[in-house]
Formats: C-alpha cells, structure tokens, sequence
C-alpha cells in the first residue's frame, strides 16, 4: 500500500498575554490575562507498507519539551519572534521554531479549550 497518512501529537501548556486588537471593542483583551492552550503538531507522509511507520511518537517528545519550556508559564507578549500572541501568530511562531527541525511538518493547531477556539495552519495546501 502506498497511502499517505498524518501523525499528530497534543500537549498544553499555560500561558498569559495581553493584546492590542484593531477593530476590537471589548477592553479585555487589552488587559493581561491567561489561557490554557492545547497545541497540536502534525506530520504527514507516505506509508510504505503494513510493516512500516511514518515516524516514531517518540521522535515529538524532545520538540515538545523545547516548545513547552518556551511557552509554558511564560508572557506570550515577551518571546522573540512573536509579535501579538493570537492564535493565528501563535501558530506561526510554534511552525517557525519546529519546521526545520520536523520532518514532514504538515499543520500546526493551537487552542484555547474553555473558550471553544481554535486556529490550525496547515502547510502546503
């Protein structure tokens, strides 16, 4: 079999920030405040046969860890590279940390669980 298939792992992590929304009337988002995230890397690939894998699971945890000493417990608004922490550049911000370093990266999902949010930058689509 020749098909191609996607491989994702999830982890969470805690983190705050403020931010400063053209357009916007709610006064909230200005302020400093906090969200659990759920953030999920995908790769894709072709699978060779039955006996063959994409990639070991195991292959994520050292990607994770970084990413979670990183943005785990920290002020969104201070890291390097990510200008204004919405999901849409929080996305971008993880696929620029982690494209180099994983083969076959295929989409990039950051939510905010208790506010039913989501953003997912898919690549090469």
């Amino acid at each position: 079999m020749n098909a191609e298939i996607t491989l994702s792992r999830t982890f969470t992590f805690e983190a705050a920030h403020s931010l400063n929304l053209k357009g916007s009337t709610d006064e909230g988002y200005k302020r400093l405040h906090g969200h659990s995230f759920l953030a999920t890397l995908s790769v894709k690939g072709k699978k060779a046969d039955i006996d063959h894998w994409l990639m070991d699971f195991g292959s994520f945890d050292p990607i994770i860890e970084s990413l979670k000493e990183k943005l785990d417990h920290a002020y969104l608004n201070e890291l390097d590279g990510l200008v204004s922490p919405t999901l849409e550049n929080l996305c971008s911000y993880i696929y620029n940390e982690v494209t180099t370093i994983l083969p076959g990266l295929h989409a990039v999902e950051v939510a905010r669980p208790t506010c039913n949010q989501s953003c997912k930058l898919v690549i090469g689509e």
